[in-house]
């Protein structure tokens, strides 16, 4: 039997069916990655939360939201792909930019959202327009909304954005590293990138906590009330935020199915670094790596000692000339041998305002020598700092010397950081160096620092300071009345030498 056609039936069974569609859409990203992808994306607790955290920050002008969450776990397919189509199928006039530290990874995030969009035009209300040119940029059809996808140095003239999105703008430890890297980035961000968003616009960040210094941990240090921060570690650990709220030791459900086992697994293939900053989002173990926190905290001296024997400022130059970090420290040998932090004013400077910097430290704190270390340009720090040194009015005699020593055969400075800091750390640890009061900037950057890292330039200086300190020991008597006294009484004094005896004129 031939079914009958009846067009009118089947017109009010597709409006039927579109009106259920509209009533049924997605409120997430998570819920349209469901609907759009099927098995072929994972929902866990922290894929969900991700997609309601993205749905409320977009839906609320001015959203700001920061996610730390390790690698394959669906967070970038869950913001930048179906994020971009789930904000443009809530409103096609969304302007949206998508930047990531290559135009290609960007890219590829936004020709999968746009894939999704050809694919299922139809069940999300919106087409993409005819004159879409480079895979780049595109705009839904007779609306104003679609996404620039490029890379973060790119340069964004023209295009304005109501969401604006950031997956992984930095690529690697070796970027975070570099400070001038790090504020290039920084200045992208406010003054390129954020300067293109409209009144209302929301802004989202994805990315790996190289560093305590990159984009993410300054915009949480100077705006903390500002932005909402998804953190989801690997492995729920004291000192590291949870949002899961997890007890400590459990391991997150994982979108590609990694179990404890493979968790752990990652940890030895990868790294102390690499998991600290991947796996569990922030840039260090919160216990502290090469330097523990509990050492500085147990060997914490109230103020500095008086008439210390010695006084020296340890110097890193900063060497590009363009205001590079440099290392300034100051640190004095005690009665007893104990090796007494007490100044860091470390921070990025050019040679000549940190030759003013050093020169003007070591008068204040009253500090004999000014080291510096010179594996290159050695002549030339000197230079400058004794110039410098000329334009003071000095209260003191204050030399500048070079180290390693010139000359030196007992292998003073060699090997990497963390080689020519073993003795320095081992004091740190057993209470021979110790810190007077706080020092809240050196302190935060010794327990972040890890072996495989580039070393803080404040621990470089102070590992200057301290070889030259301890090394000054052998080279002086030290005369104590009270030493004399003791000796005197105990019979042990010996008599005084000839010229002392010999009587003049008579």
């Amino acid at each position: 039997m031939t079914p009958t056609l009846d067009p009118a039936r089947d017109l009010i069974d597709v409006t039927a069916l579109s009106a259920a569609r509209v009533r049924t859409r997605p409120t997430t990203p998570t819920a349209l990655g469901r609907r759009l992808m099927g098995t072929r994306y994972r929902t866990t607790p922290t894929v969900a939360m991700i997609g309601q955290a993205f749905a409320e920050a977009v839906k609320q002008p001015d959203g700001r939201l920061i996610i730390s969450v390790p690698p394959r776990e669906a967070k970038s397919t869950t913001v930048a792909v179906l994020g971009t189509v789930f904000a443009l199928a809530s409103d096609p006039e969304t302007e949206m930019i998508l930047a990531s530290y290559a135009d290609n990874l960007a890219q590829e995030h936004g020709a999968n959202a746009r894939a999704l969009i050809a694919a299922h035009g139809d069940a999300l209300g919106i087409h993409l327009a005819d004159d879409r040119h480079a895979v780049g940029r595109w705009r839904i059809a007779e609306h104003r909304g679609g996404l620039l996808a490029t890379g973060v140095m790119a340069g964004i003239t023209g295009k304005g954005a109501d969401l604006l999105i950031l997956d992984d703008v930095v690529k690697n430890a070796q970027e975070a590293d570099s400070e001038t890297h790090r504020r290039r980035v920084l200045h992208e961000f406010r003054s390129t990138l954020m300067t293109r968003i409209h009144p209302g616009a929301s802004v989202i960040i994805i990315g790996v906590r190289w560093h305590p210094g990159d984009l993410i941990g300054t915009l949480l240090a100077e705006e903390p009330e500002r932005w909402t921060h998804i953190s989801v570690p690997a492995v729920a650990e004291t000192g590291i935020p949870d949002t899961l709220h997890r007890p400590v030791g459990q391991t997150m459900t994982s979108a590609v199915g990694r179990t404890p086992v493979h968790f752990a697994d990652l940890r030895r293939s990868v790294g102390e670094r690499t998991w600290y900053a991947e796996f569990q989002g922030v840039p260090a173990s919160p216990e502290g790596n090469v330097i523990r926190r509990e050492w500085l905290d147990q060997w914490r001296l109230p103020a500095t000692p008086t008439a210390p024997l010695r006084t020296v400022v340890g110097v890193d130059p900063s060497d590009s000339g363009y205001g590079d970090a440099c290392g300034i420290v100051a640190a004095s040998l005690t009665r007893d041998g104990m090796v007494v932090v007490h100044r860091d004013i470390s921070e990025p400077m050019t040679p000549e305002r940190w030759a003013r910097a050093a020169a003007e430290l070591a008068q204040d704190v009253g500090a004999s020598e000014i080291a510096i270390e010179t594996f290159t340009a050695r002549e030339g720090y000197l230079s400058v700092v004794n110039n410098t040194l000329r334009r003071y009015r000095l209260t003191h005699p204050i030399r500048v010397t070079s180290w390693p020593p010139k000359g030196d055969t007992t292998g003073r400075g060699r090997g990497d950081a963390l080689v020519r800091s073993t003795k320095l750390v081992a004091g740190l640890e057993n209470g021979t160096v110790r810190i007077a009061g706080y020092l809240p900037t050196f302190e935060e950057q010794a327990v972040r620092w890890q072996g495989t890292q580039h070393q803080p330039d404040c621990i470089s200086a102070l590992t200057v300071a301290h070889d030259v300190l301890v090394h000054s020991i052998g080279q002086m008597h030290i005369v104590s009345m009270a030493d004399i006294e003791r000796r005197a009484r105990e019979g042990r004094m010996p008599p005084p030498p000839a010229w002392m005896r010999r009587r003049i004129g008579g």
